[in-house]
């Protein structure tokens, strides 16, 4: 039984529409609306940015020894294996200690049953711990870049 779900081909049809209403509704403006529309949006926009940037300001950045050493063990580990996996890595931790990230690259991995087990741990925790993870394909590998927010 063959069970197929393509909800990103669903998602991508649906912002095509909206790119074409969005393009229609600009078509229909005139030249002074459509400046009108820009400058509300450009006003709207550094609103937000001088707003975001007010709070940042006030938000005290204090590093968290305990994210900071997670990390740590999960970046040795990924060296391994990475090594082990025949994978390219690379890892940067931010000199303030607020955030680093772990980016594995391969072309095709296979983590087997008889793989050590400190691979498949490896790579749970890095899903499980990671704040944010994005996967893509660039130039002709699969990235994964995991990202770790190491304050408090």
């Amino acid at each position: 039984m063959l069970i197929e779900c393509k909800y990103y081909d669903v998602a991508a049809k649906e912002m095509e529409e909206l790119d074409k209403q969005i393009a229609e509704e600009s078509e229909n403006l005139s030249e002074g609306e459509l400046q009108l529309e820009n400058d509300r949006r450009d006003f709207q926009l550094a609103e937000i940015i001088r707003s975001f940037k007010e709070k940042e300001k006030m938000k005290e950045i204090v590093p968290d020894s305990e994210k900071i050493a997670l990390f740590i063990r999960l970046q040795r580990a990924s060296m391994e294996l990475a090594k082990l996996l025949e994978l390219n890595i690379v890892t940067m931790k931010k000199d303030d200690d607020t955030y680093g990230y772990i980016e594995l690259s391969y072309g095709i991995s296979w983590i087997l049953s008889d793989s050590p087990k400190m691979c498949k741990k490896t790579m749970a925790m890095l899903y499980e711990n990671a704040d944010q993870i994005c996967s893509e394909v660039k130039d002709n590998c699969v990235v994964q870049r995991f990202e770790f927010e190491l304050e408090k």
